[in-house]
């Protein structure tokens, strides 16, 4: 299993065989649903569908529980199901396996087609609700790249200081003028000032602490134009904030003691404040929809957003939840052939749509029916084109 990426997206999109197979289960982290091996069973459950599909294809049984073997294998290994996230994305054909942990619910589903189905990954790739969070004390640092739906830890131990006391070792002081950030008792225990009482603290060192840590966390930040949410006790909030000279550090910060909040529980703070941010730029595009509707230079039918997709034409592209339209395209032509309930080898186009956006660098929004335009009442998505 990989880190999933633009690259990999796009190598299991280019990937084509006779019986692809995608399949997508909810998972679970802790509970009596991992004690008990439920999400063990619900794969079980898909894998016995998948093998009828196949037997009625023609398919002959050995050849089947050959081809299925690495599902079972998952199914069978017991430590797997002890280290699941919220959701399990797996891609089977011909010589091909690979599976995908992934950090937010999915909705249970599997097809056999002769592509596979990627619309449950996309909300990986929609920047839009992408931020770090810099959960920064005198006592340590920690840098975590979050998505709406996850937040991960970063390494960075390696290139910002420890703590305040790495800063302190660098200058000479007497004893007698020890403060209250230097070691004590011989320098074998380093204590702290009170983060949530004495701000008499020298703000030199400080500032020095905060600039040996914004020159560290350019080099661990994979992209530098996403906003930050700083995390710390209130008064350290304008100290860092007059030495930060790299980060987009976000307007509002998480004004508590972070070294005593969970990762969790900093994401929840930090979505708090950051979602009218995040949500900025999809209102704007919606406006920009209905300025330009009518014009040639939007869509909202499949018929004329797919073929646009291909040829990545698409700026911005919303996709009410759970919308599928079943279908093919002619590769030679582009036009589209839908019907109304899936036939053999049949591709949703609304997935191959919003994964070509997100391959030619446009956006793609997942929305609620009520998120569109009032015109489109009738429509289950919208797409701008770029010419």
């Amino acid at each position: 299993m990989d880190v999933l990426n633009k690259d990999i997206l796009r190598t299991i999109t280019d990937f084509q065989s006779i019986n692809c197979v995608s399949l997508y289960i909810p998972t679970h982290r802790y509970g009596k649903e991992v004690n008990e091996g439920e999400d063990a069973r619900l794969l079980k459950n898909h894998y016995q569908q998948i093998k009828n599909h196949l037997e009625e294809k023609g398919l002959q049984e050995q050849e089947i529980i050959k081809y299925l073997a690495p599902v079972q294998q998952l199914i069978d290994d017991g430590n797997f199901w002890r280290q699941q996230r919220q959701g399990l994305a797996i891609f089977l054909g011909d010589n091909f396996f690979e599976y995908y942990k992934l950090p937010y619910p999915v909705q249970e589903f599997y097809l056999v087609s002769t592509s596979f189905h990627l619309e449950q990954l996309l909300s990986l790739f929609t920047q839009q609700d992408m931020f770090y969070v810099l959960a920064l004390s005198l006592k340590k640092v920690r840098l975590f790249a979050t998505h709406h739906y996850d937040i991960q830890e970063l390494d960075v131990k390696d290139v910002v200081p420890e703590n305040i006391n790495v800063v302190l070792s660098y200058y000479e002081f007497e004893q007698e003028q020890q403060s209250p950030g230097q070691w004590q008792g011989g320098g074998n225990s380093p204590t702290y000032p009170n983060e949530k009482k004495d701000k008499g603290f020298d703000k030199v060192y400080m500032e020095e602490y905060f600039r040996q840590i914004n020159d560290g966390l350019q080099q661990s930040m994979i992209n530098k134009e996403l906003p930050v949410v700083l995390a710390a006790v209130e008064y350290l909030h304008p100290i860092y904030k007059k030495t930060n000279k790299h980060l987009n550090l976000y307007e509002q910060g998480i004004k508590s003691n972070p070294d005593e909040l969970r990762p969790d529980e900093l994401l929840d703070k930090a979505i708090e404040l950051i979602r009218p941010h995040l949500d900025k730029k999809k209102f704007e595009k919606m406006e920009a929809y209905r300025t330009i509707a009518g014009t040639g230079k939007a869509a909202y039918d499949i018929k004329d957003i797919a073929p646009e997709a291909l040829d990545g034409r698409i700026d911005t592209l919303f996709v009410v939840h759970g919308t599928h339209h079943w279908g093919v395209i002619n590769p030679e032509n582009h036009t589209v052939e839908l019907h109304d309930e899936k036939h053999e080898n049949d591709h949703c186009l609304v997935s191959k749509s919003a994964v070509q956006t997100i391959l030619h660098g446009g956006d793609v929004y997942f929305v609620d029916k009520e998120s569109l335009p009032e015109d489109l009442e009738h429509a289950d998505m919208a797409a701008i084109f770029r010419w």
